[in-house]
């Protein structure tokens, strides 16, 4: 008799544990179900929206999951593939990951961008345009494409700062002096462009190398 009654405490004790354990891993989800919002990322971004959404989405992932997680106990970090139900969420919630990343990307190479002194209207420029850094500044220097000798002003003001940037220092006056045009012909036999002394493209894209 007490051999039966021990087997029917350990059937009972067993049982209610299982419950137990099952009441316990319902209401306590795993904590991987949280997105962490990553420190990178661009906080002043030129579309406030774009933020915003990368705030919600990020709080939904973590959200829809435990919903799943009390309502339906499903997990939808393990797929399930003869359950339908189990299928469409896994998906969703895959979607959510995908989109909150991308938003992601997008404001962790803003705020790269601004570390190397890019503002928000030239990353707005870069980002809708499909550009480089590099062919945005291109760009913004088109006004300097057919500066020659003679010529004088801010245009070549500026053209002078570039020319020191690539070594020699000569007069920043804005004025396109023998001097400023001999300074270009020796970046132009530098790179085997023809030395003409004058700004074309070629010689443009030469002085906006690093």
């Amino acid at each position: 008799m007490k051999r039966l009654l021990l087997i029917i405490f350990v059937i009972s004790l067993g049982a209610y544990l299982t419950v137990q354990y099952y009441k316990d891993r319902r209401f306590n989800p795993p904590s991987t179900y949280d997105y962490s919002i990553s420190e990178d990322i661009d906080r002043d971004f030129y579309d406030p929206t774009v933020l915003e959404n990368y705030y919600e989405t990020a709080l939904e992932v973590g959200t829809y999951a435990r919903s799943l997680w009390f309502n339906e106990e499903i997990d939808v970090r393990l797929l399930d593939k003869t359950d339908h139900e189990s299928f469409e969420a896994v998906q969703h919630y895959n979607q959510l990951l995908v989109t909150t990343k991308r938003l992601e990307d997008l404001l962790v190479y803003s705020k790269s961008l601004k570390e190397k002194g890019y503002g928000n209207l030239q990353i707005e420029q870069i980002i809708e345009n499909d550009l480089t850094p590099k062919q945005l500044e291109m760009r913004e220097s088109q006004h300097l494409i057919g500066l020659r000798i003679g010529n004088t002003g801010a245009e070549v003001w500026e053209l002078q700062k570039r020319l020191n940037q690539k070594g020699d220092s000569i007069p920043v006056d804005g004025i396109f002096s023998s001097i400023t045009r001999s300074r270009v012909r020796a970046i132009q036999q530098a790179n085997d462009l023809y030395p003409s002394g004058e700004i074309d493209e070629k010689t443009l894209r030469v002085l906006l190398k690093d």
